[in-house]
């Protein structure tokens, strides 16, 4: 009786409800999972498609991601001591940790054809690490998080400095923002454009991968760098190429977008022009 008669828990609370939902919702009748990895899911599920595209399973995914609020959430993070009294400040020398956001995302990915247009965008290529340094702080070195770019750029057959944006995971915590910082400076240098969409969005958990996934893919398709908004003062060691608080026309070929997710789970992905 501790619970409501209406909680329905196969089909809103079970790991696989929400791919039974999809599956179901477009009449899918391939294979189906859930990914679940803390806040770097919704970036994973766009690599586990690009395994499945390669074995030659498929032809078309839909990926995406789903977080809501609630209060386990909510008190989990604050025991934690992680969750900011005012909005976030991604990289910001006064940021005082992440601002929870609730949000859905999802992508329809299709095995590219022989023609096509030169402003579509691509899935290029994909990076995990698992560091496994710390339950719920990235390693102080960055070192998975540039282990999962070097991938990353390795899988899509570039350089770092062919890269013309970094969407950072860039969540306004000390450490994390820290050892991202370091991670980005050590294989890009100070030179590529970067900003965390997180200061307009919140931390969106489960669903951040997807739409910071989307948009960096709007931001290649538009020409435009995102802003990172709420971002007044830099913190000085970092020394990267931010873009502060409002957004500027750029024009754009491969961009990046990192997702980094507890326990040092570590993944990145490239889009780029066909």
């Amino acid at each position: 009786g501790a619970l409501p008669d209406d909680f329905d828990y196969r089909g809103s609370h079970n790991l696989f409800s929400l791919a039974d939902f999809v599956r179901h919702w477009f009449r899918l009748e391939g294979p189906a999972a859930v990914i679940s990895t803390a806040c770097s899911s919704s970036a994973k599920v766009f690599a586990s498609a690009a395994r499945l595209f390669a074995a030659g399973v498929i032809d078309a995914a839909i990926v995406g991601g789903v977080d809501s609020l609630c209060l386990t959430t909510l008190y989990g993070f604050n025991s934690l001591e992680l969750l900011s009294d005012e909005p976030c400040r991604p990289f910001d020398s006064n940021r005082k940790g992440i601002s929870i956001g609730e949000a859905a995302a999802f992508a329809l990915l299709e095995r590219p054809g022989a023609s096509l247009d030169a402003n579509e965008v691509l899935l290029l290529g994909t990076g995990e690490s698992s560091d496994a340094y710390h339950m719920s702080r990235p390693r102080p070195d960055g070192l998975g998080a540039r282990i999962a770019m070097t991938a990353a750029l390795r899988s899509a057959g570039l350089q770092a400095g062919d890269i013309d944006y970094i969407n950072l995971h860039g969540t306004g915590t000390p450490t994390n923002d820290a050892s991202e910082g370091k991670a980005i400076l050590e294989l890009f240098g100070n030179q590529t454009p970067c900003s965390s969409t997180k200061g307009a969005t919140g931390h969106t958990l489960g669903a951040a991968g997807a739409i910071e996934g989307l948009a960096t893919i709007l931001a290649l398709r538009e020409g435009f760098l995102p802003p990172t908004v709420n971002l007044d003062e830099p913190e000085p060691g970092f020394r990267l190429d931010f873009v502060p608080r409002t957004s500027r026309p750029a024009t754009l070929r491969y961009a990046l977008s990192n997702s980094y997710g507890f326990g040092g789970n570590n993944t990145t992905v490239v889009f780029g022009h066909a």
